[in-house]
């Protein structure tokens, strides 16, 4: 069920995993920050994304990837990238579960299109933020495709 919640894509980049790692320490206009977490391993992060909580020094961080590089033989690497379930959707669960329990429980009467509201709720966060992960491994893509480009050429 988890796999379904996650994005999940890969690509092949034309070029070892040092000339990856070296275009990505020179080449600054990305259009998202990155972070290293191991030798091949990174975290790409959304320079603006839509209801994540981002203020400055909160820590929450926005829309994000991770990924890592694994190198053929052929001299290509192959770049997985994958998100993680964000916080924000384990927080309105949990928020909605304890509403409807109240909400069963209690001796007040709520209207019934009050339970429906928590799942749609639920449900237009998670759309929400896949399209602004696709729209972020969309921009890695586009990064690393301009490279391939030009060693073809």
């Amino acid at each position: 069920m988890l796999d379904k919640l996650i994005l999940k894509d890969s690509l092949e980049f034309n070029g070892t995993k040092s000339e990856l790692k070296e275009l990505i320490r020179i080449k600054r206009d990305r259009g998202f920050r990155l972070e290293w977490i191991d030798d091949s391993t990174f975290k790409f992060i959304s320079e603006s994304s839509l209801g994540t909580l981002i203020v400055n020094y909160f820590p929450v961080e926005g829309i994000k990837g991770f990924a890592k590089m694994t190198e053929l033989e052929n001299g290509k690497t192959i770049v997985e990238m994958w998100t993680k379930i964000r916080i924000e959707l384990y927080f309105f669960l949990v928020n909605s579960i304890i509403l409807i329990a109240i909400g069963l429980f209690s001796n007040e009467s709520w209207p019934a299109w009050t339970f429906a509201l928590f799942p749609l709720g639920l449900l237009w966060f998670w759309w929400v933020y896949r399209i602004q992960e696709k729209g972020l491994f969309k921009k890695l893509r586009i990064y690393l495709k301009e490279y391939n480009n030009n060693v073809q050429n």
